[in-house]
């Protein structure tokens, strides 16, 4: 027989119209049998995430006994004995298939597990090959069969011998006849205590082996089925690399400042050693040489003055005694002395030695990152806990859903907004702009204010309170002609009266179907690229 598995022997059965016996919580389809348990390769329907089930095959024999009934009548009878009911999907193909009308359906799974049928008592053996090479004198013989170098009892008449056969059952002569093969063979096989309950037809596989062999298979996996993997995506690698390569650029573009500032440092160093002598280690005791004599710092300190022989009135008194130098000055002629003398008595003007600036660092480079604010009230359907969602994966997640999952609130978040762009050769290059997000506009300085390219507005007018850009009228007005602002929103909501009024884009999400959010999304980012090309083409966009 062909099928072995228990559904196509029931499909078998019920085209050649074959009787079926039960006995004993088995199903007798003549030489084999099956438990009624014994699950078929016959899926059940399923409905939303019920785990894969398949038929038992006493639930498809109990259908086909009352296939005349109606299905209510049926499904209410299959109950009343505990039996597992075909469901009403199933049930037209099911009969189609079984009764031969159809060859193969869908719900049939091919690589399912199939428990294999056990012989009957009454089946005759099978005649394997390799049987007929054991002579008759090598063959197993029973206990009531009496050997050749035993002489025969006078009192057992010979011609009532009894047979191997009549002596034992079919299964225990095939099982003898398994061990003497395998102690041939070299297998060491362990002696079975019950043979009549472990035998089995010739040729039929141990269903205990196969059970435990099919936990500890494994999926054979080689590098193309890895590579091949439908679980994992590659699609964030290209906005990796190019984060990567805007950071690298930004730290050439800062080495190169550094160096320029070096090399103009070293240059004006350069030119002032060669004004200045040049200087020694620092001593204490000669701090002239490191200074100018007449250099005192913007202060009226005569640094060639002396308090020797002044008492203290006449210090008080401001009273300086003349010194070697004034002597000195005096002794020169008139004109020129009176010019000298001048000189060394006023102070120094700050900064006249040098005119070189103190710090030759390069001034701090201003930001271009663009900037976004978004609402702080948590009814807000745009949060900092799944602005990220939706900006840069362009679909919504709920803030509750995002705080149930551990989500940490952010004071700011930073987006990478990935877009195409073509270049005249008429190739398309994939790059990645970053992106500010923020609900604390009262902490912005006046040159981030500069980067604000977009605000979400809730509704009331409260929100824009403080903000530098307000009008006198505090009207958010004046507000939007600098900033686009849009408005999200369920499509079951009602939009507020304030927004109806300002010029506002209206971004309307649907409350449950989450495919339609991209769409929506990626027209937000038309709007905002357009507005920002014209009105602010300074920031990196």
């Amino acid at each position: 027989m062909a099928a072995v598995d228990p559904l196509s022997l029931l499909r078998e059965y019920t085209i050649n119209r074959k009787e079926i016996k039960e006995r004993g919580g088995q199903v007798i389809f003549d030489s084999t049998s099956f438990p009624k348990t014994a699950k078929t390769n016959y899926s059940i329907y399923r409905t939303g995430k019920e785990p894969k089930d398949y038929y038992t095959l006493e639930s498809l024999l109990f259908l086909l006994k009352n296939v005349s009934l109606s299905h209510p009548l049926y499904v209410q009878k299959a109950v009343s004995e505990n039996i597992p009911v075909v469901r009403l999907p199933d049930r037209r193909t099911l009969l189609r298939y079984l009764g031969g009308q159809i060859d193969t359906s869908a719900s049939i799974d091919k690589g399912a597990h199939l428990e294999l049928g056990l012989p009957t008592a009454d089946a005759a053996p099978t005649k394997r090959p390799g049987d007929e090479l054991i002579s008759p004198a090598k063959r197993p013989r029973s206990e009531a069969e009496p050997s050749a170098a035993e002489p025969v009892s006078e009192s057992r008449p010979q011609d009532k011998k009894t047979s191997l056969r009549d002596a034992m059952s079919i299964e225990k002569i095939e099982a003898l006849r398994r061990k003497r093969v395998a102690r041939k063979r070299g297998d060491q096989a362990k002696p079975d205590d019950d043979l009549s309950s472990k035998s089995r037809a010739p040729g039929q596989v141990d269903v205990d082996v196969i059970r435990d062999i099919i936990p500890k298979e494994r999926p054979g996996r080689t590098r193309n089925s890895t590579l091949q993997s439908s679980g994992k995506t590659f699609t964030n690698v290209l906005t990796i690399v190019q984060s990567i390569r805007s950071r690298e650029e930004t730290d050439s573009r800062k080495q190169d400042a550094a160096m320029n500032g070096a090399a103009s440092s070293a240059a004006t160093s350069s030119s002032s050693s060669q004004k200045k002598p040049h200087q020694i280690g620092y001593n204490r005791y000669h701090q002239e040489n490191f200074k100018d004599k007449h250099d005192a710092e913007g202060f009226k300190i005569d640094t060639l003055g002396s308090f020797h022989g002044m008492n203290l009135k006449s210090v008080a008194e401001a009273q300086q005694p003349r010194s070697s130098h004034s002597h000195s000055s005096a002794a020169a002629p008139s004109s020129g002395g009176s010019s000298s003398h001048h000189r060394s008595s006023q102070p120094a003007a700050p900064g006249a030695e040098s005119s070189v600036p103190r710090s030759l660092h390069p001034p701090k480079r201003e930001s271009k990152t663009p900037i976004i604010i978004i609402p702080s009230t948590p009814t807000s359907l745009i949060t900092v806990y799944n602005a990220k969602d939706l900006l840069q994966e362009l679909k919504f997640i709920s803030s509750d859903d995002k705080k149930k999952s551990g989500v940490r609130r952010e004071n700011e978040v930073l987006i990478q907004r990935t877009r195409t762009v073509l270049s005249g050769s008429g190739s398309s290059t994939t790059i990645s702009v970053p992106y500010r997000v923020t609900d604390s506009p009262q902490k912005l300085s006046a040159s981030e204010w500069n980067r604000v390219v977009a605000v979400f507005v809730q509704g009331p007018a409260w929100q824009f309170k403080g903000w530098p850009l307000l009008g006198d009228d505090n009207s958010p007005v004046d507000i939007f002609s600098k900033i686009k602002a849009f408005h999200m929103k369920f499509n079951i909501a009602k939009l507020d009266n304030n927004v109806q009024k300002w010029d506002v884009s209206v971004l309307e999400l649907h409350s449950s179907r989450r495919h339609e959010d991209k769409p929506v999304m990626m027209r937000f980012w038309e709007v905002l690229d357009k507005f920002t090309k014209k009105n602010m083409p300074n920031l990196r966009l």
